[in-house]
């Protein structure tokens, strides 16, 4: 009979796979891979070496994954850790998982599938003329949790907003943004995070009477766990926040290739000119001096629709603001981190830093062989300067 959870399968003393193909359990795992990045659909890789398995699998067909502690195990308590958010309540099911298989590789030894989840069903959604009058000024969380309603994607948790009072107009879907159109629903998605992740000065904070006072969404992005959507956002203001777990070179749990720290200066930029589309074009230049005296001159040149030459100014100043320092970003292999999700705060202490700081993770990997490694990747998803530039120009 069909089950909800499919096989129960020993990988080791600590953890038990279940996974089914459209409702029937399949067995004889002997691998399995996923990979979850924000704003991405999350795939899963499944490896076996019997007949039976082989001849279950179809393209299209529905995979469904639970993996987690055995059920010897269902009930053990993550030790606390002073100073971080270790041990607290979680998803119960972070690594829940329901996609459709869109590759299969079988050969004489081994067969692969790969599967991705209902992210990418917004993504190849039936091309719509997504209208502002199909919403008029509501809340873009909101906005976007009608846009996430679809192919049985569960929206239940969404049920937060862009934090800002009703007087406000920023936070609102407005008819002069330059988004709407015969799209899929995942690039109006898109296009719409960018503008409720835009904030020029990143300062501007909703103050309530009964409340304590919280900002914007910052850089929020959309991820599944399991059918369930939810929305990453990082709040980067809010002196509260605690890291679900420390991570520095010395810890034990940490295997392969370590605590890897990249800092890049890549994406610089200190100098700013703003052109105009007009004949003779007009051109202002900002530039940071700070940044210049640190990282030497990195100076680049955008076209512009304004010929203000306040709203030129403006443009140069928000973009160096965002690009005038490094990109610090990080990657580690963990035992025992299978629990953490995409969000979390993980605060690291390396050596490339002076203190330890916070960083939201942004991407994870499970291998799941005879052990389980978890690869967390942390940092914050930077915008490109042409986007940014396209949201200042919306």
């Amino acid at each position: 009979m069909p089950t909800n959870f499919g096989a129960n399968q020993y990988v080791n003393e600590f953890y038990n796979l279940r996974a089914t193909i459209d409702g029937i359990e399949l067995p004889s795992i002997t691998s399995l891979k996923m990979k979850h990045k924000v704003n991405s659909a999350r795939s899963v890789t499944i490896t076996f070496n019997n007949r039976e398995s082989l001849e279950m699998l179809r393209i299209g067909g529905e995979l469904t994954i639970n993996f987690g502690l055995s059920d010897a195990y269902a009930n053990k308590t993550i030790k606390f850790e002073e100073g971080t958010n270790l041990g607290l309540v979680h998803t119960p099911n972070p690594n829940d998982f329901v996609g459709k298989i869109k590759e299969i590789k079988p050969s004489l030894e081994t067969t692969t599938a790969t599967a991705l989840d209902l992210v990418s069903e917004l993504a190849t959604s039936k091309i719509e003329n997504i209208r502002y009058q199909d919403y008029g000024s509501q809340d873009m969380y909101m906005v976007a949790k009608d846009i996430c309603d679809y192919e049985n994607i569960e929206t239940s948790h969404l049920d937060s907003t862009m934090k800002y009072d009703n007087q406000q107009e920023q936070g609102k879907l407005q008819k002069y943004y330059n988004i709407y159109g015969f799209q899929t629903r995942k690039s109006f998605l898109d296009k719409m995070f960018n503008l409720m992740s835009f904030n020029p000065n990143d300062t501007d904070n909703f103050k309530s009477s009964t409340s304590p006072s919280e900002t914007y969404m910052n850089d929020p992005f959309p991820f599944l766990e399991g059918k369930q959507m939810d929305f990453f956002a990082p709040n980067k203001f809010d002196k509260r926040a605690k890291p679900v777990l420390k991570v520095s070179p010395n810890e034990s749990n940490i295997v392969g290739s370590g605590l890897v720290g990249t800092i890049s200066a890549n994406k610089i930029i200190n100098s700013v000119t703003i052109s105009t589309k007009q004949t003779p074009p007009q051109s202002v230049t900002v530039e940071d001096g700070d940044s210049i005296k640190k990282y030497v001159v990195s100076a680049q040149n955008f076209e512009f629709d304004s010929t203000d030459p306040t709203t030129l100014s403006r443009a140069a100043y928000i973009i160096f603001q965002k690009f005038r320092a490094p990109t610090t970003t990080y990657s580690m292999e963990l035992t025992g981190a299978e629990w953490v999700q995409l969000g979390d705060l993980v605060e690291v202490s390396s050596p490339l830093m002076s203190q330890s700081e916070l960083f939201p993770v942004v991407q994870k990997e499970i291998t799941v062989e005879d052990r389980v490694v978890t690869k967390l990747g942390v940092g914050v998803p930077s915008i490109e300067p042409k986007e940014l530039l396209q949201l200042i120009q919306r």
